[in-house]
């Protein structure tokens, strides 16, 4: 099975599909994506997604089996019409079986496929010749044409699985497999009826060949390409995290260091180590930020994650009262969700002790609109809305972040009259 990823050049990558059929995964798939590069992500991506590639050859057979049937009745009627029917029935049965179990074993894996797919041969093959030596030579190659069904869902599934090549060494092994049949029936090989039925059978076979190599090339590519759009997008949410890890901390941090007070001469000693204590508690969360695997999940409730953001700008000197509602199932909120609310009221609050010329505030919880919204509202000098243009800290640290799990925000601020920020997260 083929090497190959997602840089490969275009024609590379297809090339390489057709000659060996779905990739092998060389990386656990239970492994972090973080642990590998692009290439072998995307092998093992692609790996993944190949696996399903043989329902189609599946689900044809399940579909084609009753038509070909029922073309065969119509044209022959109860002319080994027994057999033929035993043989439908039973492939459709066993057709519907694999299915399932592609499904429920996560698609078929390299390491299984080949063991597959020899079976399903010596399967199509036993009922094929089982049909070919029980209906009458009258019948026998409508007969076939039923049974031969197998053999083109069958030869479909080697060209996912192994490329072309090996479909084609197929091919031309089905040649002197559809004489032999032909000869097992007790038909003569120059039999008219046998040799245009013959031929049609390898005609099927060419066109399963053709149709599955198209989707093998849909699938390698499109897999690529949804892997590249995915790469470029995780590319630029993690930018955007950064941006504001860094807003949101080292600048924040750097602002506080520089700012000014009356007392920084009369007192020096004490604002340095003023100064070095802050410094060393935002180095010790920002060490936390950088090297904690992201959250997957919290029994903690939004209330007291909001309690802790509150206790944290303590530490600036801004004194915040909570009030939160009884609010039912807390639980039900991902943690994504806590975690852009409690960020975006961070910089709200951030905000307030930089700008607001006030050290109260007070934030009310509640449940709204199937979600939860947290206001925070302080009575400081408020600003004109309309003349301040959202900066960062606003359009991406409260706005954007809230927009990434649904929510929404919105300020309302009035010269002399405080400002209120209602943030909103669907639950």
């Amino acid at each position: 099975m083929p090497e190959g990823g997602p840089s490969a050049p275009p024609r590379a990558f297809v090339s390489t599909l057709l000659r060996h059929g779905m990739p092998e995964e060389r990386i656990d798939p239970a492994d972090d994506d973080e642990t590998g590069d692009a290439e072998s992500i995307g092998e093992a991506t692609l790996a993944r997604a190949s696996r399903y590639a043989v329902i189609g050859p599946l689900l044809y057979r399940i579909a084609a089996f009753p038509k070909v049937f029922i073309g065969f009745a119509s044209a022959n009627g109860s002319v080994g019409l027994a057999p033929v029917l035993t043989t439908t029935v039973l492939a459709v049965v066993v057709n519907a079986a694999a299915l399932a179990w592609v499904l429920r074993a996560g698609g078929l894996r390299a390491r299984t496929a080949g063991r597959a797919l020899a079976l399903d041969l010596v399967v199509g093959l036993l009922l094929n010749v089982a049909v070919a030596v029980s209906v009458p030579d009258s019948v026998q190659p409508f007969a076939i044409d039923v049974t031969w069904t197998w053999m083109v869902g069958a030869i479909g599934m080697w060209v996912c699985a192994f490329g072309l090549p090996a479909a084609l060494w197929l091919l031309a092994a089905a040649v002197p497999l559809r004489l032999a049949l032909t000869w097992a029936g007790g038909l003569p090989l120059s039999d008219p009826l046998a040799l245009n039925r013959s031929v049609g059978c390898m005609v099927a076979l060419l066109v399963s060949i053709v149709t599955c190599a198209g989707i093998l090339i849909l699938l390698g590519v499109g897999t690529r390409f949804a892997l590249d759009i995915g790469l470029r997008r995780g590319q630029q949410v993690e930018r955007r995290r950064t941006r504001r890890l860094m807003h949101d901390s080292v600048l924040q941090t750097l602002e506080a260091l520089a700012l000014a007070t009356p007392s920084d001469d009369a007192q020096a000693a004490q604002r340095l180590s003023e100064l070095r204590s802050l410094a060393g508690a935002e180095a010790a969360d920002l060490r936390r930020r950088i090297s904690e695997p992201l959250p997957t999940g919290s029994s903690r409730s939004l209330v007291v994650e909001l309690a802790e953001v509150a206790a944290d700008m303590a530490r600036d000197g801004l004194r915040t009262q909570l009030v939160a509602a009884d609010l039912d199932e807390e639980y039900a909120m991902s943690q994504a969700r806590r975690t852009a609310m409690c960020e975006a009221v961070r910089e709200s609050l951030r905000n307030t002790v930089k700008h607001a010329d006030t050290n109260q505030v007070v934030l009310r919880v509640e449940e709204r609109d199937g979600g939860i919204m947290v206001v925070a509202r302080d009575h400081g000098e408020g600003f004109d809305v309309r003349d301040r243009p959202p900066g960062f800290g606003i359009s991406q640290s409260i706005m954007a972040r809230l927009a990434e799990v649904g929510g929404h925000g919105a300020i309302d601020s009035q010269p002399g009259h405080g400002t209120k920020v209602t943030l909103w997260v669907p639950r």
